[in-house]
């Protein structure tokens, strides 16, 4: 069931370390719808990752923009597993996917800056919610991949749809990590809250904020627990009234895959510390296999 009907989520903007909420109550609305609005930061500048996210998948033409084109030949082949440019069979998305350690040798000057700044900008935002939880500090980042210490996984994604292709417009999943900031100008989002699809429209100079499945298996136990919402993206039927097709990046954290730094996903049960649930690798591989295929979904 979808529907149209108007929702207000939690709006935030990022003072500091804090996270401030224009309602009472909004936080707690937050965690537990998953998903929120947050103001993007006044010097965090989006050209780079826009013009990339609709210039990626063509081909060179000797113009000015050649430094944000060309990119379907990064493929895995090149650049390693669940890397770089994937034309998708049974989605209208095509898609572009560059961990940290890629960013500087393959992105443009300007979109690594910007790479950067995301993550920034993310982790900030997990450590503000962190700090409402019943956690302890000191195993923030250990309960986190590492990813607090800079020794995570960080993937910067681009997304195209294609409206000319007869498909779902990105299949039902919900994301393996911690915090994903997403960047979306155009409508379709879709998240599943409350017993129906809500939509998830984007808002003029605000970041869409989400948890993923490590924070919800996380918190599971705890007082105040985070949510990992279903969502999807519904089919392009046409070009929108902007004329481009639809686009949307996302910067996503994640645990690191090095076992050796973090042994896989975390419960936290209050008395007792952390508890040990699963790889994360595995994991990751069962989300991102199940949400790219026709009769499955990316859940857990």
């Amino acid at each position: 069931m979808s529907t149209n009907a108007p929702y207000q989520w939690a709006h935030a903007r990022l003072e500091g370390a804090e996270l401030v909420f224009r309602g009472t109550g909004d936080l707690d609305r937050a965690l537990t719808d998953g998903f929120f609005f947050v103001d993007a930061p006044p010097d965090l500048d989006t050209a780079a990752g826009d013009l990339f996210a609709q210039r990626f998948f063509l081909e060179p033409d000797g113009g000015a923009e050649d430094a944000y084109r060309g990119f379907s030949r990064f493929t895995a082949d090149r650049l390693g597993e669940h890397e770089g440019y994937f034309r998708r069979a049974d989605d209208q998305v095509e898609q572009f996917f560059l961990e940290r350690r890629w960013w500087d040798d393959v992105y443009p000057p300007a979109l690594a800056r910007q790479a950067r700044a995301m993550q920034d900008f993310a982790l900030a935002v997990l450590r503000s919610v962190l700090a409402r939880l019943a956690i302890p500090p000191e195993l923030w980042d250990e309960a986190c991949g590492r990813c607090l210490s800079g020794r995570g996984t960080y993937h910067l994604t681009f997304n195209h749809f294609r409206p000319e292709v007869r498909a779902r417009g990105l299949n039902v999943h919900k994301d393996s990590g911690w915090v994903t900031v997403l960047r979306s100008l155009e409508p379709g989002l879709e998240a599943h809250s409350g017993g129906e699809w809500r939509p998830v429209d984007p808002r003029p100079g605000s970041f869409i904020v989400n948890f993923g499945c490590a924070m919800e298996i996380l918190t599971r136990d705890t007082e105040i627990s985070v949510a990992a919402v279903a969502h999807r993206v519904r089919e392009q039927t046409a070009r929108p009234a902007s004329g481009r097709d639809r686009f949307s990046y996302a910067l996503f954290v994640d645990s690191s895959l090095d076992e050796s730094i973090c042994p896989g996903l975390f419960r936290y049960e209050p008395g007792r510390g952390l508890v040990l649930q699963s790889r994360f690798s595995e994991f990751l591989e069962r989300i991102l296999h199940d949400t790219y295929q026709p009769d499955t979904e990316g859940l857990y």
